[in-house]
């Protein structure tokens, strides 16, 4: 009988550590670092927002283990990810068979995605070797893509308030911007 009393105590005892050990485990990121690091670049970079900094970083599984360097490569991935979006839907658009003047904007868009994406890759090199400032340097380059791109469409006064590629613009653009200002605040 005594062996038998043993067991749901010892099964209650199990699933206690394993409930534990999950919420350890599957604990998406250091709260405290994330929320310092989203609430001091957010003071300065309102267009950021605390959330979506919170739960871009968040989504990404890597933030589970990840120090500032870590949610800087996070958010300079994020950038890659907007940035090749934009170029998906650029493609797209361009496949449509545009006016000739949106065709232009276009490519115009097309070559400052493209060379965003440059950018961003010789950042993240420089993220992860401990480079903050070349990074910075990168990233400022590519985190004005968007406005490039909305110059464009701009430019051409067709009375739109905003280009076809707003969504991706917007989007890029708080990553972009996101990712400069965690590094930038280790560099």
């Amino acid at each position: 009988m005594e062996g038998t009393a043993a067991k749901p105590s010892m099964l209650a005892l199990v699933f206690l550590l394993s409930t534990v050990l999950l919420q350890m485990i599957s604990s998406p990121c250091d709260a405290t670092l994330l929320q310092d690091t989203c609430r001091r670049i957010t003071t300065s970079h309102s267009g950021i927002g605390y959330e979506f900094c919170v739960a871009s970083l968040q989504a990404d599984p890597a933030c589970a283990s990840a120090d500032r360097r870590g949610l800087a490569m996070i958010a300079t991935r994020l950038s890659l990810a907007g940035a090749s979006a934009a170029m998906s839907a650029i493609a797209n658009m361009t496949g449509a068979k545009p006016n000739p003047r949106s065709r232009d904007c276009l490519g115009v868009c097309w070559e400052v995605y493209d060379a965003a994406i440059d950018h961003l890759n010789v950042a993240m090199r420089n993220i992860g070797a401990g480079r903050y400032r070349e990074a910075v340097v990168f990233l400022s380059a590519a985190v004005d893509a968007p406005d490039n791109c909305e110059d464009a469409f701009r430019e051409i006064g067709d009375g739109a308030p905003s280009s076809p590629l707003a969504h991706e613009d917007r989007d890029f653009g708080r990553v972009a911007a996101m990712a400069l200002a965690i590094t930038a605040a280790m560099g």
